[in-house]
Formats: C-alpha cells, sequence, structure tokens
C-alpha cells in the first residue's frame, strides 16, 4: 500500500513537472536551434512558412529565398504577391495578370529576424530557454536576443515548428514548413511572357 502512495505521489510530480525558465549565457553548438539550422547557408537557401500571425489554421504561405545577391519573397494566400530583388532593383510580379513592374529599390530582407544570418553566432550565441503554450500545445523555446529585437524558436522535441520574430520594425509569426537549398535561379527570372507595367 505504502508502495502504491509513493508511485501516485511520484507520479503526480512527474505531471506538475514542466520545463523551468533558464538562460544558457554562452552556447557550445549545442541548441535546438543550431542543431536544427547547423547546415543553413544564410547566402543560398529556399524556406517555405505558414503565416500564422492572424490564426492557427491560416494557409497563406510565405516564401523566402536567396542565392548571394538576389532575393525572393512570396506571399501566396487569397493572393499572390512575388518580390525579387537583383542587381539593384525591385521586380514585382504579379502571377495572377501575368505582369511586373521594376523600380530602382534596396533589398528589403524580409527573412532578418526570422532565419538565422550567421551560423558562427548562432553557434555560442546565449538564449534563454523553456516551455510555453502555443495554440493548445507545449513547446520548447530558445529565445534569442538581438540588438533590435528578438527571436524565439518553438520546438517539439527536435523539430522546428513555429518562429515568432519582435522587433521595432516588424512582428511576426510563422509555423514552419521546409528549408533546402536554393538550386532553382529560374526562380529569381521574369517570365518572358509576363508584361512590364510602368507608371
Amino acid at each position: 500500500m505504502i508502495k502504491k502512495i509513493i508511485l501516485c505521489l511520484f507520479a503526480l510530480f512527474l505531471v506538475g513537472c514542466g520545463v523551468e525558465m533558464q538562460v544558457i549565457d554562452k552556447a557550445n553548438g549545442d541548441s535546438k536551434t543550431y542543431l536544427f539550422f547547423k547546415d543553413f547557408d544564410p547566402n543560398n537557401y529556399y524556406v517555405e512558412l505558414w503565416d500564422r500571425n492572424n490564426h492557427k489554421n491560416d494557409d497563406t504561405k510565405i516564401i523566402m529565398a536567396r542565392s548571394d545577391s538576389k532575393y525572393y519573397y512570396e506571399i501566396n494566400g487569397s493572393s499572390q504577391m512575388i518580390n525579387i530583388w537583383k542587381d539593384g532593383k525591385m521586380y514585382t510580379i504579379d502571377p495572377q495578370m501575368k505582369n511586373y513592374n521594376v523600380v530602382d529599390c534596396p533589398v528589403t530582407d524580409y527573412a532578418f529576424g526570422v532565419l538565422p544570418n550567421d551560423m558562427t553566432t548562432l553557434k555560442v550565441s546565449g538564449y534563454e530557454t523553456g516551455e510555453e503554450k502555443v495554440y493548445g500545445k507545449n513547446y520548447i523555446y530558445e529565445k534569442y536576443t538581438h540588438d533590435n529585437g528578438e527571436t524565439t524558436y518553438y520546438f517539439d522535441g527536435d523539430d522546428l515548428v513555429y518562429i515568432r520574430y519582435n522587433g521595432s520594425e516588424k512582428n511576426v509569426f510563422f509555423k514552419y514548413n521546409l528549408m533546402k537549398d536554393n538550386e532553382n535561379l529560374e526562380l529569381f527570372e521574369v517570365p518572358d511572357d509576363y508584361l512590364e507595367i510602368t507608371y
């Protein structure tokens, strides 16, 4: 009888124990975030995310890609919009209308704060970790603080599930879908049959 009581108390103790919040001052390449992104090349990538800024079932897909100095950003939901930056110009493409316009414009790096931009720094960066509930489910998080914001990565085991960035210029929340090296150079080209619109 006493053995059963001890086992019950032990089980209750385990159920009541969540993951305690702790601060890691300096990592050693062992954070979940670094291990997940360790083969990520910040100069050559293709990443798909789902928008979670409004609700958990939003089917709006966000695509971010880079090939050296070329950038690609696509929002594909109730409407589709593509921006490509290359050679100091921004191409805004409307696939439905099969047209585009081009302006001189510096790059807007939408991946800033969402995706790592320096793997060497990430390997040793300090962070806060603990457990947090997102849409009714508990996840292990790792929160990194930058000069102008903070990025939180949410994990289920070793799998990245969500990315949240809160900064001075933007606040975004995404569900991770997939990541790969960018081998599709056609991604950065305007289709030949698209009409250029000038204003």
